[in-house]
């Protein structure tokens, strides 16, 4: 039995060409993979490799990306929507989620994709936690499972597996397993709560991802990818979880610092795990695996369960053979709707000073790790403002006496480190808002904007139509409350 089998490879559009990746791609095929992992891509160069790909075996493999807020997340072209900490937001939350999940696994689907790395089951329950926040539903265990459960089945109705992610709950922690293993101290009776969701899916979920996070009121001091009373005893025989279980990243930090495990893909594999994802090197981790497999029975038997098990999933979510484009129509517009729906606002109505006959000015901060992708941070706003009938100024230190609309974006990001504002951002927005007439909209938290103490919107993250879905939003406030 291979244990290539058992790997998806990563292939990172936003770092090498479409050739490059092409290549690395056969070479993975050679090695008998289970399947890759896009990260960036453009929508016409994502559909490109699924078909040259699957064109160059005749297996089925499993084609994933993370798509927790649309399948423009990883690729580019194709619809975003809010995450499901606004989809939670949403008046009508349950039509938008399951509008949202139908959307972004016929969209993937089309590509040539058929395992969609979501939905974050973790609650939004620790406020200094650096990479939860926003991706999660909320703090309320039966919420989060309803829409989880909603989002499960409109995904995998089209014909998309979908991924529970990360077991036992990765809530509670306050720094990021990207960069650290974390360890939650709170007890088995407390983390009830946290397994609630992944219990109200486990009988239907295709897929459930592991948490690189150690739990010792549940089991050791070990990450749970590599531990199998969480991840057997708790997951497969309490839970009755008859699925794939998928580790997180094995690049990351909280599956690797740990001495005693010099080959975390196969403790991974003897913990539970059936599929391993994204390991540093690949050649290397799938001859730790024939290597442990070779000298131990019970390592080969459980590289035969897992080939197994992959293979029956795979056979209820096959790639489809044609490609197909992004949604148009009547569908782009619901998903603009259900954006702008998702805009929430805090502190009461923006103040009488803020006004479409203006002139206003819209500064940014960008508190992100990482570059904005695609247009600069601010400017689908402006847009959009303007199409509304509203004079914005262009940027620049003209006008000093025009009031201020001071777009922040703060969102959660692997190896960033905080779930609030840097030093930097902060001292930023508090300079802005000394000035007086400032109205903040928040591209992040909520908790970020209710600190502020003062009116303003919270549009939840920076994918592309939250830009214009707040101005929308903000729009529609000040014309109501216009005399």
């Amino acid at each position: 039995m291979s244990a290539g089998r058992l790997f998806l490879e990563a292939l990172r559009f936003d770092f090498d060409s479409v050739d490059d990746i092409l290549r690395r791609a056969h070479a993975a095929l050679g090695m008998d993979v289970g399947g890759f992992i896009f990260f960036g891509a453009r929508a016409d160069a994502a559909a490109r490799v699924a078909e040259e790909i699957l064109d160059a075996t005749d297996r089925p493999l499993w084609l994933a990306a993370d798509l927790e807020r649309g399948a423009g997340q990883h690729l580019r072209g194709l619809t975003t929507f809010p995450p499901p900490g606004a989809l939670s937001h949403h008046p009508e939350a349950l039509d938008a989620v399951r509008f949202a999940a139908r959307t972004t696994a016929r969209e993937a689907r089309g590509l040539g994709l058929n395992l969609a790395l979501a939905p974050v089951l973790d609650l939004d329950v620790e406020p200094r936690n650096p990479i939860v926040g926003t991706r999660s539903f909320g703090p309320d265990p039966e919420r989060v499972a309803m829409l989880g459960r909603a989002w499960i089945e409109a995904c995998q109705d089209v014909g998309v597996a979908a991924c529970a992610k990360h077991f036992p709950g990765h809530g509670r922690t306050t720094t990021d397993s990207h960069a650290e293993l974390p360890q939650v101290g709170a007890s088995r009776e407390t983390l009830e709560a946290d397994l609630e969701p992944f219990r109200a899916v486990a009988a239907e979920v295709a897929c459930v991802m592991s948490a690189h996070v150690a739990y010792p009121g549940l089991a050791s001091d070990a990450a749970a990818t590599l531990e199998p009373a969480i991840l057997v005893d708790l997951l497969r025989r309490d839970m009755g979880f008859q699925g794939l279980v998928l580790t997180d990243a094995l690049n990351m930090s909280g599956a690797r610092r740990q001495e005693e495990r010099s080959a975390p893909e196969v403790a991974a594999l003897a913990a539970g795990c059936d599929l391993l994802l994204y390991p540093p090197a690949l050649a290397g981790a799938i001859g730790a695996v024939e290597r442990a497999a070779e000298e131990s029975e019970a390592v080969a038997a459980r590289l035969s369960e897992s080939v197994q098990r992959s293979e029956r999933t795979l056979a209820r979510f096959t790639n489809p053979p044609v490609p197909a484009g992004p949604i148009r129509g009547d569908a782009a517009s619901t998903a603009a709707a259900i954006s702008e729906a998702c805009v929430t606002v805090f502190g009461g109505v923006p103040p009488s000073w803020l006004s479409p006959a203006g002139p206003v000015r819209v500064a940014t901060i960008w508190d992100d790790r990482e570059d904005a992708a695609r247009a600069p941070f601010g400017e689908l706003f402006r847009d959009a403002l303007r199409q509304a009938g509203w004079n914005v100024l262009p940027p620049g230190p003209g006008h000093p006496e025009a009031p201020i609309i001071l777009l922040v974006a703060s969102t959660p990001q692997a190896w960033k480190g905080t779930a609030s504002l840097t030093l930097t951002g902060q001292a930023a927005l508090e300079g802005v808002m000394a000035g007086g007439r400032a109205f903040p909209i928040v591209f992040g938290h909520p908790r970020i904007l209710a600190a502020l103490d003062r009116p303003g919107l919270c549009a939840w993250a920076t994918e592309p139509g939250m830009e214009p879905a707040a101005a929308r939003r903000l729009d529609a406030l000040v014309r109501r409350t216009e005399p």
